[in-house]
C-alpha cells in the first residue's frame, strides 16, 4: 500500500515537473499560441508582469492578433524584447466570419438596439433584423418593404422607386445617396437594409430571444393591484398566485428567402402558466406561426401566407389593427410609424392576437389582402343572464396585465361564489380583407371590411361593472360624470344580436368597413382613412352610422418637415381593433377610470390597458426645422375636443437642440398641456400641466457619453381635499446617465436619480413611469456583453429607495377591529423601497 502511495505521488510530481518544464520553455519547436493564451501562460515569457497584462488584455477586450508585428503597438515593446519573444510565439490565423456574421459585426450596435427596444411594433423589429442580416435587393423592392423600413417615409419610398425607373439600375451606396428627394435620415438607415443585386442565401437563419424582469407595473396599475390585495392570492390555490419573474421568449427562423417560422411565449408578473394540453410532456400557451413570401406564378404574385398567430394592420389603423398596445399620437410617421399589411405575430399581444390563416397577393397594380381567425377572448362576463336560450353575456373585452381565472377581488363573480371567469371566456371568429389598386408608386386607393362573431350576446351593462357604495347604493347612479356617455354609447344589446353564416355557434357579431387613400406629389405625402361601425345604417350611405375619419398631409424637405393631422371620431365608433392617432385611451375621464367605484378594482384595465383611441375631435401639427449644423428644433401642438362632454384640450411641445461643439449638446424641452376650466358640462374638471426638461449630453471618446439632466413639473387641477391636500403637485428630478464602453463587446451603463412627484424617463432599454410625493432615489447599473459575434447578454439591477412617511394611520372596517383585537393599525413611519432586476439573452444566426 504504501509502495503504490510513492509510486502515485513520483508520477504527480513528475508530471508537474514535465508541464512546469513545458511551460517555461517556449521555443521554435514548443511556441505559445498567443490568441489563445492565458495571463498565466504570457507572464512565462521573458518580458515583464506589465507587457504580460498588456498582452493579455489586447486579445481579451480588442480580439485576436492578426500579425505577430502589431506586438509592436503594446506600450513598452521595444525592438530587443520582440526580437527576443518573437520565435517563442505564433499568431495563429483567426477563424473567418460567415456572411451573416460579418453584417452582424457591421452593425452589431443597431441589433442591440432593435432587439432590447421596447414600445416598438414588434413587427419592424423582426423585419429590419432579418433585412439587415439578409438585405432586400432595392431593384426590386415594393413600395410598402420600402415604407416599412425605419425612418423611411412615403416620400423617400416614392423617392426610390422613382429614381429606380429613370436609372433603370441603383448600382451601390453611391447611386442610393444621390436618389432626389431621398432624406439623409432615410438613407442613413435604409443602406443597411438595402443591397443591389440578387444575392442567394440558403439554409437557416433568424433570432432567438428570452427576456426576464420583476419591473413592477405603472403607478395606476399598480394601485389598482394593491387594492385587489393580490398578496392576498398567494394563500388561494384557484388563483395560481406566483412569484414568477416577467418571461418572455420569441424566436424567429428564416429558410431561404421565401419560408418563415416563429414561436413566443409570454407570462406576466405572478401570474400563473397556462398550457395547451394536460398530458406529462406539458406544452405552454404561447404562439406560433409559419409562412412563406414572395413567391411567383407568371404575373401573380404570392406576397404572404400565414398560418398560426399572424397580425394585421390595415391604412391608418382606423379599421384594423391587431395589438394589445396603446400609442399615443400614433401618426404613422417617426417614431410613430404603422407595420402596413400582415406579419408573423410573435410579440407580447395576447387579448387582440389573430390566429388562423392569413394571405397577400397582387396582380399586376390590384393586390388583395384576406384573414381568418379564431381565438379565445378574455372577458368581463355579466352575473345576470341575457336570456334563458342565450345565457350570460359579455360586457366588454379586456386587456389583462395579469391573467388570473377570475377577478382576485371581485366577491360575487369568484370561485366558490357565482364560479364566473374573465380568462378565455368568449370565442371570436374573426376574418376580413383590404382590396387595393395602385395607381402610381405611393399613389392607391384601398377598401377594408372585417366582421367578428361571439358565441355570446354582447351586452355592455356599467351595472354589471360598477359596484356599490358602502350604504349599497349604486355608484353609477351616484357618481356619473358627462364623459361617461361614452360608456352608454359602448357597442352591444339588441344591435349586436345576430348569426353568421360561417359559425352556427354565433349569437352576436361586430362589422366595420371603409377605405383609405394616399398620395404622393414631390414632396407631398397625403393620407387618410375613413370606417364605419354597422349599426344597421346602409352599406352604401355614409354618415349613416357611426364613423372615424383621420386624414393627413406630410411636407418633407432635407432640413425641414411639417405633418398636419385632422381626426373625428364619435362616440359610438367603439371598434377593439382601432389603433389611429389619438392623445388618450378610451373612456379616459370616466368612471372605469377611477377604479375604486368598480366591483373589482382590477376592473380599472378597461381603461387603463384600453389600446383603442378615445372618441375626439382635433388638429395635430409637428415640425422639425434645422436652422444651421450646431441647432435643431422642433413643435408638437395639438388642440382637441372630447366628444363626451365637450372638454377643449390642448398639448404644446417645444424642444431646442444646440451643439455649440460636436461631442457636446444642449436641450431644451418645454411642455405646456391644458383642459379648458369650465364648459357647459363639466365645470370644474380641469387641470393645467407645465413641465420644462433641460439636458446637457457629452459624447466622449470611445463611443462613451454622459447624460445630466433637470426637469420640474407643476400640475394644477381642482381641490380635491378628500384625495390630496394642494391642488397644486410639483414635481423636481436630477438624473445622471454615463455609458461606458470597454470595446465593442462589453459596455457597463448607469444612472443615479433624485426625483420628487412625477417623472417619466427611458432607462437603457425601458421606458419607466415613477411618483413618489415623498421624493426618491433611484439608480440602476446595466452590463451588456457580446460573448460571441452572434450571442449577446443584458443584465439590469434597479434600485429605488422613497423618503419614509411618518405618523401613519389605517382605521379599518369595525369587524376586521373585532376580528383582530390584538392588531396595531399605525406606524411611526412607513418605508417603501424596490430592487428590480432584468436578463435578456439574444442570439442572432
Amino acid at each position: 500500500m504504501i509502495k503504490k502511495i510513492q509510486f502515485l505521488l513520483f508520477l504527480f510530481l513528475l508530471n508537474g515537473f514535465l508541464l512546469a518544464r513545458t511551460a517555461a520553455s517556449y521555443s521554435k519547436q514548443n511556441q505559445l499560441n498567443l490568441n489563445h493564451a492565458t495571463f498565466e501562460e504570457i507572464a512565462k515569457l521573458p518580458v515583464s508582469e506589465d507587457i504580460a497584462r498588456l498582452l493579455y488584455e489586447r486579445v481579451l477586450y480588442r480580439g485576436y492578433f492578426k500579425s505577430i508585428f502589431e506586438l509592436r503597438q503594446i506600450p513598452g515593446m521595444n525592438q530587443e524584447i520582440f526580437e527576443k519573444i518573437k520565435p517563442m510565439i505564433r499568431i495563429e490565423p483567426f477563424q473567418p466570419l460567415t456572411t451573416v456574421q460579418e453584417k452582424i459585426e457591421r452593425i452589431y450596435f443597431r441589433l442591440e438596439r432593435w432587439s432590447s427596444g421596447e414600445g416598438v411594433n414588434d413587427a419592424f423589429i423582426d423585419l429590419w433584423i432579418e433585412k439587415a442580416l439578409d438585405p432586400m435587393n432595392v431593384n426590386s423592392a415594393r413600395y410598402n418593404e420600402l415604407v416599412n423600413l425605419q425612418n423611411v417615409s412615403p416620400i423617400d419610398a416614392v423617392a426610390i422607386l422613382n429614381h429606380r425607373s429613370k436609372v433603370h439600375w441603383i448600382r451601390d451606396e453611391r447611386d442610393l445617396r444621390r436618389t432626389p428627394g431621398l432624406s439623409n435620415y432615410a438613407y442613413r438607415t435604409a443602406r443597411y437594409f438595402l443591397d443591389y443585386k440578387d444575392s442567394k442565401i440558403s439554409g437557416w437563419h433568424g433570432n432567438f430571444l428570452i427576456r426576464m424582469d420583476n419591473t413592477p407595473f405603472m403607478a395606476d396599475v399598480g394601485e389598482q393591484s394593491e387594492e385587489a390585495g393580490l398578496s392576498a392570492l398567494a394563500e388561494t390555490v384557484v388563483s395560481g398566485y406566483n412569484f414568477y419573474p416577467n418571461i418572455y421568449y420569441k424566436s424567429r427562423f428564416s429558410y431561404g428567402r421565401h419560408y418563415k417560422f416563429g414561436f413566443s411565449y409570454s407570462r406576466h408578473l405572478n401570474e400563473p402558466t397556462y398550457y395547451i394540453n394536460d398530458h406529462f410532456f406539458k406544452i405552454p400557451d404561447g404562439k406560433f406561426y409559419a409562412g412563406v413570401e414572395d413567391l411567383h406564378f407568371n404575373d401573380f404574385q404570392l406576397r404572404k401566407l400565414y398560418l398560426g398567430n399572424y397580425s394585421v394592420t390595415l391604412g391608418q389603423g382606423v379599421i384594423m389593427e391587431s395589438t394589445d398596445f396603446f400609442t399615443p399620437r400614433k401618426s404613422g410617421y417617426g417614431f410613430r410609424k404603422r407595420f402596413k399589411g400582415i406579419s408573423g405575430d410573435n410579440s407580447r399581444t395576447r387579448e387582440f392576437s389573430l390566429r388562423g390563416v392569413a394571405a397577400e397577393g397582387a396582380y399586376k397594380n390590384f393586390s388583395a389582402l384576406g384573414f381568418l381567425s379564431f381565438d379565445k377572448r378574455d372577458a368581463i362576463i355579466n352575473r345576470n343572464e341575457y336570456s334563458a336560450s342565450a345565457g350570460r353575456a359579455f360586457n366588454h373585452l379586456i386587456v389583462l396585465d395579469q391573467r388570473f381565472p377570475y377577478a382576485p377581488d371581485d366577491s360575487l363573480r369568484g370561485a366558490g361564489k357565482m364560479d364566473i371567469g374573465w380568462l378565455d371566456t368568449v370565442n371570436e371568429l374573426t376574418y376580413g380583407w383590404h382590396l387595393q389598386y395602385d395607381f402610381l408608386p405611393g399613389t392607391y386607393l384601398g377598401f377594408s371590411y372585417y366582421e367578428s362573431a361571439y358565441d355570446r350576446m354582447l351586452d355592455p351593462d356599467p351595472y354589471e361593472v360598477v359596484g356599490q357604495d358602502y350604504a349599497g347604493v349604486e355608484n353609477w347612479d351616484r357618481r356619473q360624470s358627462p364623459a361617461d356617455v361614452e360608456i352608454k354609447q359602448a357597442y352591444g344589446g339588441a344591435v349586436a344580436r345576430g348569426k353568421n353564416f360561417l359559425w352556427q355557434d354565433a349569437l352576436s357579431f361586430r362589422r366595420v368597413y371603409g377605405f383609405d387613400f394616399q398620395t404622393v406629389i414631390k414632396n407631398i405625402a397625403i393620407q387618410g382613412e375613413y370606417g364605419e361601425l354597422d349599426k344597421g345604417g346602409s352599406f352604401y350611405k355614409m354618415g349613416d352610422d357611426p364613423k372615424a375619419l383621420v386624414l393627413s398631409a406630410y411636407l418633407q424637405y432635407p432640413t425641414f418637415n411639417i405633418l398636419a393631422l385632422y381626426r373625428n371620431y364619435d362616440l359610438g365608433f367603439d371598434n377593439p381593433y382601432q389603433r389611429s392617432f389619438s392623445n388618450s385611451r378610451r373612456y379616459k375621464g370616466t368612471i372605469f377610470e377611477r377604479y375604486y367605484y368598480l366591483q373589482s378594482a382590477l376592473y380599472g384595465q378597461l381603461y387603463e390597458n384600453n389600446p383603442q383611441p378615445q372618441a375626439e375631435e382635433g388638429f395635430f401639427l409637428s415640425t422639425y426645422y434645422q436652422l444651421n449644423r450646431r441647432i435643431t428644433t422642433r413643435v408638437e401642438y395639438d388642440n382637441w375636443m372630447r366628444k363626451s362632454d365637450y372638454a377643449k384640450q390642448y398639448r404644446l411641445v417645444g424642444t431646442i437642440n444646440y451643439r455649440p461643439v460636436f461631442p457636446l449638446t444642449i436641450q431644451l424641452r418645454n411642455k405646456w398641456q391644458a383642459r379648458e376650466e369650465q364648459n357647459d358640462l363639466t365645470s370644474n374638471l380641469f387641470y393645467k400641466n407645465t413641465e420644462f426638461r433641460g439636458r446637457l449630453r457629452m459624447r466622449l471618446s470611445g463611443y462613451d457619453n454622459l447624460d445630466l439632466m433637470y426637469a420640474t413639473s407643476k400640475l394644477v387641477v381642482h381641490p380635491r381635499p378628500r384625495v390630496f391636500g394642494d391642488m397644486t403637485l410639483d414635481g423636481e428630478a436630477l438624473t445622471a446617465n454615463y455609458t461606458h464602453n470597454f470595446n465593442k463587446y462589453l459596455k457597463v451603463s448607469g444612472m443615479l436619480a433624485f426625483y420628487q412627484g412625477f417623472l417619466w424617463n427611458f432607462e437603457d432599454t425601458q421606458f419607466v413611469v415613477m411618483d413618489s410625493p415623498q421624493g426618491a432615489i433611484r439608480y440602476w447599473l446595466s452590463l451588456y456583453m457580446r460573448l460571441n459575434t452572434n450571442l449577446s447578454m443584458r443584465m439590469k439591477y434597479t434600485a429605488e429607495h422613497h423618503k419614509p412617511t411618518s405618523n401613519v394611520y389605517f382605521e379599518p372596517y369595525a369587524d376586521t377591529l373585532a376580528e383582530n383585537p390584538d392588531k396595531r393599525f399605525t406606524a411611526d413611519w412607513l418605508r417603501k423601497y424596490d430592487n428590480i432586476f432584468y436578463m435578456e439573452l439574444n442570439y442572432n444566426f
